[in-house]
């Protein structure tokens, strides 16, 4: 399959090795050229590697940040060709969605999806497609979206090893991800900020550790993905007060039987998510 990628950042560039190796010829966009030589060097991408190759690519990839994936194309709309299959990998989809939908021509299919992999480190040069390995696959359904674009993007999803697939709408997808992605995010980056103490360093075990990894944070791209689903974001951690409060409130008054037995629930839960 002929495979344009638009933008060599970490997931761009690992989908680029990754494709590569899995047969697939792979040509790219990258608005820092440096990029794409270093690309075509590393055998990442195709050595012709040109712009032009987007009229006859059978799969775009849009490995950019929403609006700059609209704005891609809006201005290079003249090279789509009937046929065509469009996809992204961006982390909010329900803003997104409907806007790329009013650019494309007829005849241009258009599924979206989510590759639930990353790294805290950012960049063309993180690049590694073993992170792919086992990570869900959700593929998120437009008005534009073809039988055909499921069927490609599950070979996709097989070449880089991913594990589970998931096939959503954009509002569910942002939902689910606002409470799996960026709700532990924003308690990540919170746990840390409220941080007063100078011997924590010399305190922590594996579980601040764990629950603070995700604090390294790529700050320009998150603050776009929070800001892009806010209302269900909002709403997420909102539940998450609540729920907090309801343990503060048990340790304030002493309920030792009804922290156990929040606990409990809560450690049954987490076995039902381990099986699913």
């Amino acid at each position: 399959m002929k495979v344009f990628i638009v933008g060599l950042g970490l997931i761009g560039a690992s989908y680029a090795e990754g494709l590569k190796k899995a047969g697939h010829k792979i040509y790219a966009y990258n608005r820092t050229v440096s990029i794409l030589e270093k690309a075509i060097n590393e055998n990442i991408i195709e050595k012709d590697n040109s712009i032009k190759h987007l009229e006859t690519a059978d799969l775009i990839i849009l490995g950019l940040y929403p609006k700059h994936n609209i704005e891609f194309l809006k201005s290079q709309a003249h090279l789509l060709k009937k046929g065509q299959i469009i996809t992204d990998v961006s982390g909010t989809k329900a803003w997104m969605v409907p806007e790329i939908e009013k650019i494309l021509p007829d005849g241009i299919s258009y599924t979206s999806h989510h590759p639930m992999a990353g790294k805290e480190i950012s960049g063309y040069d993180a690049k590694d497609a073993n992170i792919f390995n086992g990570a869900n696959f959700i593929i998120v359904k437009s008005n534009k979206s073809l039988e055909i674009d499921e069927k490609i993007l599950r070979i996709i999803a097989n070449d880089l090893k991913f594990g589970k697939i998931t096939v959503t709408s954009p509002n569910k997808h942002d939902e689910l991800i606002a409470f799996t992605s960026q709700l532990t995010h924003v308690i990540a980056v919170s746990l840390v900020q409220s941080d007063h103490l100078e011997e924590t360093p010399q305190a922590t075990g594996d579980s601040y550790r764990d629950l603070t990894r995700i604090a390294k944070i790529n700050e320009t791209m998150w603050t776009e993905l929070f800001l892009e689903n806010k209302s269900a974001l909002l709403q997420k951690i909102e539940d998450f007060e609540e729920q907090l409060d309801t343990l503060k409130e048990m340790i304030k008054t002493d309920d030792k039987s009804n922290i156990e037995k929040y606990l409990k629930q809560a450690k049954e839960k987490r076995k039902t998510f381990d099986d699913a």
